[in-house]
C-alpha cells in the first residue's frame, strides 16, 4: 500500500462519532502574505488507540508550516520550547511594524532594518546578553536587557515580556516581544528592561541567536559571547523612526532623511486620526526638508527643516506677531501669530544655515504648542 493509500485508508476509518476526540485536531488556519499559520498542536488530545495516521498527519502539516516560517525556524531538528508566550508569525517588516510580508532573498534594507513581526496584542523589541551576569552556556536562563521598540511614555517593559524559543541542532534562536499597553503613549527613549529567559536545555556548543532581528543576529556561539554586551552609544534623544506618526513607508522616508541631513531631523508624534499628506525627497534633506500634517478634522501641520529661513534669499525669518518662546521638541523657538499663510508659526534659529520652523491651521494655539513641543529627533 502506498503511503497515499494510507492516508485515504486511515481518513476512511474516521469515527462517524466526532465527539469521540476530546479536542479537534490542529489545522492549518490558512495563509497570510504566502506564510501558513498553523495552529498549535500541543494541547490537541487523540484517544488512545483512534486514528493514529491522522494525527501523524497533522503533525507532518503542522511542521511544514513551521519550517517555512522565514528561516527563523529554519535548520535541522527544529523544535519549540516549553516555556514559549507567544508562536512566530514568519513574517518581517520594517522594525517588526505593520502586518509584514515573507523574507525573502535581497530584501535587506539599511535604512529600515527588518525585524520579526510578532502576532496581535504584541510590539517588537530588541535584546542584548545583560553585561553585568556573566553568560554561561550550560545555564537554563539567559540574562538579558529588552529594548521596547514602540511608544511607552519613558517607561520600562516590567511584566510584558514574552519569549518564544527555537531549539535547533546548531543554534537557540530566542525572540522576545512586549505586550502592548492602550491608551496614547509618548515617545521619549524608553530604559533597557532586565529580563530572565527560561530554557528548556542550555545553549552548550551551538550557537546563540535573537530571533527578533532578520536575519538572525547571532549572540555567541561555541561557548563564546561575539556580540558587544553593550550597544553602540547613541544620543539620549534619538527616536526610531516608527516612533513617527504615519506608515511604515513614512518611517523609512524618515530614516533616510535623517542619514542624509547633516542636522537633526524632528517629526511629530500626533492623536490617532493624523497623515502624513505630503513630503519632501528624503535625499535632498540636507538642502531643506519639508513634512506636512494633515488631522482628521483637516486641520494642518507643516514641518520646514535645514536651510529653511536664511536672510538674503527673500524669506522672511519670524513674520508675525510675536507671542513669546515655545518649544520645538526639545528645542525652544521663537511663536508668532499670522505668519504668511498659517494661523501660527514657531522658528528655532531663524537666519542660520540649520534652523526649523513649525506652522498651523485649523487648530487652537494650545493645540499647535503641544504637538510642536512633542516633536521627536529621528535616529540616525
Amino acid at each position: 500500500m502506498t503511503y497515499d493509500e494510507e492516508i485515504e485508508a486511515a481518513l476512511k476509518r474516521r469515527p462517524a462519532d466526532e465527539s469521540a476526540y476530546e479536542e479537534p485536531l490542529a489545522a492549518l488556519a490558512g495563509s497570510d502574505g504566502g506564510v501558513q499559520q498553523v495552529r498549535p498542536a500541543t494541547r490537541s488530545r487523540v484517544r488512545t488507540g483512534a486514528m493514529p495516521a491522522v494525527a501523524a498527519i497533522a503533525v507532518v502539516l503542522a511542521l511544514g508550516a513551521g519550517a517555512s516560517m522565514a528561516g527563523l525556524l529554519s535548520g535541522p531538528a527544529v523544535t519549540a520550547g516549553g516555556h514559549n508566550d507567544f508562536d512566530l508569525t514568519g513574517r518581517v517588516d520594517c522594525f517588526g511594524q505593520a502586518p509584514g510580508y515573507t523574507p525573502g532573498p535581497g530584501m535587506q534594507n539599511p535604512l529600515c532594518p527588518l525585524m520579526a513581526v510578532p502576532p496581535a496584542g504584541y510590539g517588537a523589541a530588541a535584546w542584548r546578553l545583560d553585561p553585568s551576569v556573566p553568560y554561561s552556556p550550560g545555564a537554563t536562563q539567559l540574562h538579558v536587557l529588552v529594548q521596547e521598540e514602540s511608544c511607552n511614555s519613558g517607561m520600562d517593559a516590567s511584566g510584558r515580556i514574552a519569549q518564544n524559543v527555537q531549539y535547533r541542532d546548531d543554534a537557540v534562536v530566542v525572540t522576545l516581544a512586549i505586550r502592548t499597553r492602550g491608551g496614547m503613549q509618548t515617545c521619549q527613549s524608553n530604559p533597557a528592561t532586565p529580563y530572565v529567559v527560561r530554557l528548556d536545555q542550555a545553549v552548550g556548543s551551538r550557537s546563540l541567536q535573537d530571533g527578533g532581528s532578520w536575519p538572525a543576529s547571532t549572540i555567541a556561539i561555541d561557548g563564546h559571547v561575539v556580540v558587544a554586551p553593550t550597544q553602540s552609544p547613541y544620543p539620549s534623544n534619538w527616536h526610531m523612526p516608527t516612533d513617527c506618526s504615519g506608515t511604515v513607508d513614512d518611517a523609512g522616508f524618515f530614516k533616510a532623511a535623517s542619514s542624509t541631513a547633516k542636522y537633526d531631523v524632528y517629526c511629530a508624534v500626533l492623536p490617532a486620526g493624523w497623515t502624513v499628506e505630503s513630503h519632501s525627497d528624503p535625499q535632498a534633506a540636507d538642502t531643506l526638508l519639508t513634512v506636512i500634517y494633515r488631522g482628521p478634522g483637516g486641520e494642518t501641520l507643516e514641518l520646514f527643516e535645514g536651510n529653511s529661513c536664511t536672510v538674503g534669499k527673500g524669506v522672511l525669518c519670524a513674520p508675525g506677531n510675536s507671542l513669546g518662546t515655545a518649544m520645538f521638541g526639545d528645542r525652544e523657538g521663537m511663536l508668532v501669530s499670522e505668519p504668511p499663510g498659517a494661523d501660527y508659526g514657531l522658528f528655532v534659529a531663524p537666519g542660520e544655515a540649520q534652523s526649523w520652523r513649525a506652522t498651523s491651521k485649523g487648530m487652537s494655539l494650545e493645540t499647535f504648542k503641544a504637538l510642536s513641543a512633542a516633536l521627536i529627533i529621528v535616529g540616525k
